[in-house]
């Protein structure tokens, strides 16, 4: 040991010091000053070193970067502060062109100026620092809600575990997107291949399934990368603009892109847009196109928001990939509602990094319009670089006995006769084999009752073994017939059931969600399950008292419609039941309080409510006796904004609705503040 550093703590603290200088010259500055034998001294000196004095131990010590299994063997969904809103996507020169005349219009103003950056196509994710510190890390999720993965992002050598420099902010959150170059890529799926396993499609499924190992030292492994491209608060670092807050994140340690300019005005955004495109194959990432984001955090909160994207910021998209093969098959797919949908087998044929065998028709009208048919030479686009679809016929090369394609008057599931709806065909049976593997995968979905390990094999498996036969057969499943199955065993048999038994008890939203219900997604189901606290009371309501239904906020008649005619079903009724008799017990909803001082008022919340998410403020309103409603109205009594306030305020002013500011929430929670319930408003046939 130096004589400089006699002392087990001094000489901790000097190597843990050395170890984060060293790790930020090679993997964000790319200037290494040490060989790679010379570092592994150090590190392995600071390991053992911590080991031998367990109580010097430190969440920023680069030793921690190589962690373990994940604690409970799942990851803690945690709320976001402030939502991870999503980015208004533009496909043309138009499109921008509008964006900039909309921002101008506005602000007033004559010109703006812009930051343009690329749109890396990875996986986003959140990070919290206090006192320098990296303390948590979440994943996107849906945007209000992510997972801990901290424990993976401690692993990701361009996040510091401790800001650098002397302008540290006590608290700072940091947004960006996780991602593999080309080259770890690369490297990645040879050493795969070398093990016999599946090689990843492309970086962005490398990087997600990768972020969703329980297991830190294989993420470890990877290679994976962050790169910032922003923050929701930022105050917290007392500047002006985004291009400060970016330098700034490279002063505190960040690996920031060097694809970035400041610009002024739209000519800008589509001079930095055209030149990356040209050059997109050679950044060393993959990019689906730029972003552009007014400058001035002046004018973020002027411009607002609307409840899912932000309007001080753009994505520009760069023109999809597209390659050209032939169709060797056209089949028919049954969706979860029964929904009939024709699909163009393809020759294999490798589009912007991924190989496409499938490619969607979307419905029979445009394979009709399209005139597609078996044979064709088509061009393939991976829409928005992510769905493969097909967008033209080259009828030079169409051989001469190809026949017209036709869609098929009965199910090609269960033979059932198809029924015309709209611009689609139908299967009208419930008990359809394809509709129940579809609405099982839905039902063990992310956004409803994340069933982990549920997947489309096994519900392949548990179909052709006769386990699974109609829904609620899958909160029956028995542990020993499904260690039987082909390559399952004992222990994942016993995970599975876990899982399956832990989702009987899912909160009321996300079963609402698992049912599938036509029209009812994640938002809706929320507003639902606050509006009638209960299973039972949703399904009284919806069968007898439909326009009770209409009175909620957000849902239309033909929403309505549907939830009335999903619970009026006899098949339907006769599944949940099912499902109630094998133990799924939906956990309720706190009803909103009779005698509470909010009793009878509807609020709507917009913008960030500083310090909570959008959900526990309204859970706070609740508690008190007050409606949380999702959209304005006339019976609207208050609105609650926040910073970046959108649509929702503007249209409380257009109506008359009181706003109530952050401040004003906390005197109201506090008891400081005490609010009337809004005089209804007078008709426009009363005037």
């Amino acid at each position: 040991m130096d004589a400089k550093h006699t002392d087990p703590l001094e000489r901790i603290r000097w190597l843990r010091s050395e170890i984060a200088r060293h790790d930020y010259l090679y993997y964000v500055a790319a200037r290494p000053e040490i060989a790679d034998a010379e570092y592994d001294i150090l590190f392995k000196e600071l390991r053992e070193l911590e080991r031998e004095s367990p109580l010097y131990a430190s969440p920023d010590s680069p030793t921690q970067r190589v962690g373990g299994g994940t604690p409970g063997g799942e990851f803690v969904k945690i709320a976001h502060a402030v939502p991870m809103l999503s980015i208004d996507s533009l496909f043309t020169a138009d499109d921008v062109r509008e964006f900039d005349a909309r921002i101008r219009k506005s602000l007033q103003i004559s010109g703006v100026e812009y930051v343009c950056e690329p749109k890396f196509d990875g996986t986003s994710a959140s990070l919290l620092f206090e006192d320098g510190v990296f303390v948590r890390g979440l994943s996107r999720g849906d945007g209000s809600v992510g997972e801990d993965i901290t424990v993976n992002l401690r692993t990701i050598r361009t996040i510091p575990l401790r800001l650098r420099g002397p302008r540290v902010p006590p608290r700072l959150e940091v947004r960006g997107e996780v991602l593999l170059s080309h080259a770890a890529f690369a490297r990645l799926n040879e050493r795969m291949l070398q093990n016999g396993e599946t090689p990843f499609a492309n970086p962005r499924n490398a990087t997600s399934g990768t972020l969703r190992r329980l297991d830190s030292r294989l993420v470890a492994e990877r290679g994976l990368e962050f790169i910032p491209w922003g923050f929701p608060s930022p105050a917290q670092l007392g500047i002006e603009s985004h291009a400060e807050g970016m330098d700034r994140l490279a002063e505190f340690g960040f690996k920031i892109t060097k694809e970035r300019v400041v610009c002024e005005g739209v000519d800008g955004i589509l001079a930095f847009h055209d030149g990356l495109e040209l050059r997109r194959d050679s950044v060393g990432y993959d990019l689906d196109g730029i972003v552009a984001k007014v400058n001035a955090f002046c004018y973020w909160e002027t411009l607002g928001s609307t409840s899912r994207s932000t309007r001080w910021m753009l994505a520009y998209k760069f023109t999809p990939r597209q390659g050209t093969t032939q169709i060797l098959q056209i089949d028919v797919q049954v969706g979860r509602t029964g929904r009939l949908t024709p699909r163009a087998v393809l020759s294999p044929v490798a589009i912007g990094g991924a190989t496409i065998s499938h490619a969607t028709l979307h419905n029979p009208g445009f394979a009709r319009a399209l005139d597609v048919r078996v044979g064709d030479t088509v061009v393939v686009e991976r829409a928005g670089d992510v769905i493969p679809k097909v967008v033209t016929v080259v009828r030079e090369r169409r051989p001469d006995e190809t026949i017209q394609f036709e869609m098929p008057r009965n199910c090609p599931a269960c033979a059932s006769e198809a029924v015309a709806e709209g611009e689609y065909l139908i299967c009208p049976n419930a008990s359809c084999p394809a509709q129940i593997r579809e609405r099982a995968l839905h039902l063990a979905s992310r956004g409803a009752l994340a069933i982990d390990g549920l997947g489309e094999k096994l519900v392949g498996q548990l179909w052709n073994s006769g386990m699974l036969r109609e829904l609620q057969d899958l909160f029956a499943l028995d542990a020993v017939k499904l260690a039987e199955l082909d390559r399952f065993g004992k222990k994942s048999a016993d995970n599975l059931i876990i899982q399956i038994e832990r989702s009987k008890h899912a909160p009321l939203d996300r079963f609402l969600v698992a049912l599938g219900i036509p029209e009812v997604g994640e938002s809706t189901a929320r507003i639902l399950a606050r509006r009638f606290g209960s299973l039972q009371m949703l399904r009284l309501v919806s069968c007898v008292n439909k326009e009770e239904l209409l009175q909620v906020d957000g849902v239309g008649p033909e929403m309505a419609n549907a939830i009335h005619s999903f619970f009026s079903l006899p098949s339907n009724i006769k599944m949940i039941d099912a499902m109630l008799e094998r133990g799924v017990k939906p956990v309720e909803t706190a009803a909103p309080v009779a005698d509470g001082p909010l009793s009878g008022m509807t609020f709507v919340f917009t913008g960030t409510i500083e310090g909570r998410a959008r959900d526990e403020a309204g859970a706070e309103f609740e508690k008190l006796g007050g409606r949380v409603g999702d959209s304005v109205s006339a019976k609207t009594d208050f609105v609650v904004a926040g910073a970046n306030a959108g649509s929702k305020l503007a249209k409380a002013e257009k109506l008359g609705v009181p706003v109530l500011t952050t401040a004003d929430f906390e005197k109201v929670l506090s008891g400081e503040l005490i609010l009337q319930k809004r005089a209804a408003p007078k008709s426009r046939k009363a005037k």
